[in-house]
């Protein structure tokens, strides 16, 4: 846990209206979060872009669309997304699909953001898919987010973890006991040190959500060849260099490519 220093401030009442228009009671849970948040945002290099895998399997594609309580999962993430200032969203997914997306949502101007549609005509992998759109990133700091996973996950601490971290890539992971349906890691203080394969029965259940934040550089260490995984052949490579950190979160998280747990989310996420 970062250590934390109590300071008194002082604010013009109008001021402070406007400071409290943040909170909502989850996101933003009371004044003191929000006047952390406008100061991390404030003094800290803005992350402005959002990749969201969506290709391979038809089920993680069609996730997307998958929809929680009357909204779209689309919706759901690039509401976050533009929640915590990220305006700018790149989805890379199947050629095909992508005309779907368009009927839907468009350019996302309607949902007050930004979408680039990044086709993919082959099976890239997850790392392939980012090489496939390294032209579209800017020069900094990226979120990335598989396209099947609906999260509570706060991407505002999540960035500002990765930026205190100082290190390439920093890896979204949650505790979940039991469960070996989901690749796995070692933890070293807050460094990965090293990956398991899904189903093993080794290491204790510390599971990558597939959310990520990574470093511009991270597209260079991408091998050049079809199909490629950040999964398999970029992160296992990271955490030997030491340059892999692990957010730990505890809020909901699921991977709606089944029925059931879409049923299970809905019912979680209305609550």
């Amino acid at each position: 846990m970062r250590k934390r220093t109590r300071l008194t401030i002082t604010l013009p009442n109008e001021l402070l209206k406007r400071v409290d228009t943040l909170v909502d009671g989850s996101i933003i849970r009371n004044r003191s979060h929000a006047v952390e948040k406008i100061l991390s945002e404030g003094l800290s290099p803005a992350v402005s872009q959002a990749v969201i895998l969506a290709g391979g399997k038809s089920a993680k594609r069609q996730s997307l669309l998958s929809l929680i309580n009357g909204q779209h999962l689309l919706q759901i993430v690039l509401g976050q997304l533009k929640t915590h200032g990220i305006l700018e969203c790149i989805i890379c997914t199947d050629h095909d699909f992508i005309a779907e997306l368009q009927k839907r949502f468009g350019d996302g101007k309607e949902l007050g953001c930004q979408i680039t549609y990044m086709p993919e005509v082959e099976s890239l992998g997850t790392a392939g898919a980012l090489r496939n759109c390294a032209h579209l990133l800017n020069q900094a700091p990226f979120l990335v987010l598989h396209g099947d996973v609906l999260t509570s996950i706060n991407i505002s601490e999540f960035i500002q973890f990765h930026l205190n971290e100082q290190k390439l890539a920093t890896i979204g992971v949650k505790p979940r006991l039991g469960e070996r349906s989901f690749g796995q890691v070692f933890l070293q203080g807050n460094s990965i040190i090293k990956f398991l394969e899904r189903g093993t029965d080794q290491g204790i259940s510390i599971v990558n959500t597939g959310l990520y934040v990574l470093d511009p550089s991270v597209i260079d260490m991408i091998p050049k060849r079809k199909p490629v995984f950040l999964e398999s052949d970029v992160f296992p490579a990271l955490a030997k260099q030491g340059q892999l950190s692990a957010f730990i979160f505890q809020g909901l998280w699921y991977d709606i490519t089944s029925p059931s747990l879409l049923e299970e989310a809905s019912r979680r996420w209305l609550q």
